[in-house]
């Protein structure tokens, strides 16, 4: 897959519109389209997004993303998409809809099918929709396809917002069926002050990405990619607060059964199962105790997922 930072033409194409934050099972039925009939008529396929949230503009607050860039980017590859655009969304905020469709999309693109969500916005004030898209589709030669509302359990809407309220929550058998895969958090591993391994538990320790969502603290089962290998882990998510004054957060992942020195690499901490919540146990030796509690309960686990 190629992957684009501005506009660089390519003419005949298949594209999909949409942020895909999380890249979840509505997505996916999207993506899925896309390929399927880019493929169908023997084109390539293109997702045209964007690298900073257009909701940032709409918001006071940022939204937190479900995923880093890297992983969307990965999991578009593997759906089997051509062609990914990042756009700066800053340059295209101020276009109307119309302005957008034909001076950026017909204009770079001339595309022969356009997919997108059935409440899909784009332009400014979020002026376009499906139907406008299906308006000038035979204007501008093209196929427009909409994808309907998919639904959670019958009952609510997949949307990357239902997700995040999940993953605030913590719940992640629903974030699961949501995303189709384990909620991960994706950074390098960074020197730690060495105390859990002096507890005798030596971790790979990460900062969770500032622009992601955040699972509530606590300890978790779960396995750590790294290097393309995937091995269970023990993972500490939180403020450790009976060892430090509970204001730094710092996720902690012990691997079961592995030995490389992780410093520096990109590693991808994967979320199963939650063990508890996180607590201040007053001293080191409580803490420890604990610790070895989790660990037995861990090594169960962990011989059962591998």
């Amino acid at each position: 897959m190629e992957v684009f930072h501005d506009i660089s033409p390519n003419k005949k194409i298949a594209i999909a519109l949409g942020y895909f934050d999380g890249i979840h099972i509505g997505h996916k039925k999207i993506i899925s389209t896309l390929v399927q009939q880019a493929k169908s008529k023997n084109i390539k396929s293109a997702i045209i997004t964007f690298e900073n949230n257009p909701a940032d503009y709409f918001s006071e607050e940022p939204t937190p993303n479900i995923q880093t860039y890297k992983d969307r980017q990965i999991i578009l590859e593997a759906l089997g998409v051509d062609y990914l655009y990042e756009l700066d969304f800053e340059k295209y905020k101020d276009l109307s809809a119309h302005d957008y469709l034909q001076n950026v999309l017909i204009k770079n693109f001339e595309p022969e099918y356009i997919i997108v969500g059935y409440n899909h916005t784009f332009g400014k004030d979020r002026g376009g929709s499906p139907a406008l898209l299906k308006e000038f589709a035979a204007k501008y030669n093209y196929e427009c396809h909409v994808v309907p509302e998919q639904k959670y359990q019958n009952k609510e809407e997949v949307s990357s917002t239902l997700i995040r309220k999940r993953i605030k929550h913590g719940h992640l058998n629903a974030i699961r069926a949501l995303l189709g895969r384990h909620f991960s958090v994706r950074n390098s591993v960074i020197k730690g002050a060495g105390m859990a391994k002096a507890l005798g538990y030596p971790t790979a320790n990460l900062i969770w990405p500032a622009s992601m969502a955040k699972l509530p603290y606590g300890v978790y089962f779960g396995y750590v990619q790294a290097n393309s290998k995937m091995s269970p882990a023990l993972i500490s998510w939180g403020t450790k607060p009976t060892l430090s004054n509970g204001k730094n957060e710092i996720l902690e992942a012990h691997l079961y059964d592995f030995c490389e020195n992780l410093y520096g690499k990109i590693i991808k901490v994967i979320f199963v199962k939650k063990l508890r919540d996180e607590e201040n146990f007053g001293n080191i030796r409580v803490l420890k105790t604990q610790l070895q509690k989790d660990y037995e309960a861990f090594k169960k686990w962990a011989k059962l997922a591998k």
